[in-house]
């Protein structure tokens, strides 16, 4: 009996400590890792429309100093910290952990891609009283 329910309580303990994840952005970009990225997306070869199929249209459209179009595409995730879910001490302490990716890609004048970069940056959100 007691074996029973130390099971129940750590199942219950290991569902709340997994927390919520926040998503957002594109779901593509999220999925995928820089060397996923940099094998899809070939230099003076891939197109805007090969670029648009695997990431669909971008969150950003712009030129750079040089006349060139500019797409930029980002994902975030935000994970929820433990500590938010402890009565009393989240009031004090809680946030986020964030993930941020992002893609921009510069095409030439014939619509290749002329280049891109890809990015990843981690950081947090901070909240309650003491923050």
């Amino acid at each position: 009996m007691k074996y029973t329910i130390l099971i129940a309580l750590s199942a219950v303990a290991a569902m709340t400590m997994t927390g919520c994840a926040v998503k957002a952005g594109n779901e593509t970009l999220g999925k995928m890792d820089k060397a996923q990225i940099e094998h899809s997306i070939v230099k003076g070869k891939s197109t805007k429309s090969d670029v648009k199929s695997l990431f669909g249209d971008p969150d950003k459209t712009d030129f750079d100093n040089n006349g060139n179009e500019k797409w930029t595409y980002t994902h975030v995730r935000k994970d929820a910290k433990a500590v938010n879910y402890i009565p009393v001490a989240n009031w004090f302490v809680a946030g986020t952990n964030d993930t941020t990716k992002s893609l921009i890609v510069l095409f030439n004048d014939n619509g290749t891609v002329k280049n891109f970069i890809n990015s990843d940056a981690k950081g947090e959100t901070k909240g309650g009283l003491l923050q």
